[in-house]
């Protein structure tokens, strides 16, 4: 069993990207609290993976995830860069002659966010297994309860545009939520451009 030292955990933690200060507390065998103080650029959980593959790697220890508190402030606004989520990378392949699997790479500037899911291939179906692929890669980086509900073609100024539907439910609140993209060329792409529209007006 590696020997806790609250001191060594700090000054790994502080090297964390994003991480402007933190404060462990424990003795010779136990951590109690870690405390952390992060700019917003990153979501808090996120945060706390990155703090304990940092740890796990340099010292062995496997932190538990309760005793890691996050605390965010904004980034000095001169410095700060606003970067989207863009679609990287988006693969549908065959199970068999009835079933079909989505995945979807997501990029936010150095991260990388993957999502999946399958199920039958009819042609209603599939735009659903793609949106619910993308809400999937992005099911980390909040706390809300999203649906993908329903999706749509229509024309509109002389271009084909995909329309999609989601719902946000939070503290028993829903919300529906519109995303749309342009359909150039591909459809099924499209669809998956359209949700990371909605999800981007969260």
């Amino acid at each position: 069993m590696p020997t806790l030292d609250a001191i060594k955990v700090e000054e790994l933690i502080s090297k964390v990207p994003g991480v402007k200060a933190v404060k462990v507390v424990g003795d010779n065998s136990t951590l109690h609290e870690i405390h952390v103080i992060t700019t917003s650029d990153k979501s808090p959980k996120q945060l706390v993976r990155d703090i304990e593959t940092v740890v796990l790697a340099s010292t062995g220890i496997r932190l538990d995830r309760k005793i890691i508190s996050i605390a965010q402030v904004e980034a000095d606004v001169k410095t700060q860069k606003i970067l989207p989520y863009q679609i990287e990378n988006l693969k549908i392949e065959n199970i068999d002659e009835r079933n079909v699997r989505v995945n979807v790479t997501i990029e936010h500037g150095e991260e990388e966010f993957y999502g999946e899911f399958s199920g039958p291939k009819t042609s209603r179906n599939v735009p659903r297994i793609i949106g619910n692929a993308v809400l999937n890669a992005l099911s980390e980086i909040h706390d809300f309860a999203l649906s993908f509900d329903d999706v749509a073609e229509v024309y509109f100024v002389g271009k084909k545009y995909i329309l999609v539907h989601i719902t946000k439910q939070y503290n028993n609140i829903e919300e529906g939520i519109i995303g749309t993209a342009v359909i150039e060329g591909n459809y099924e792409r499209a669809v998956a451009e359209a949700v990371l529209d909605a999800f981007r007006r969260l």
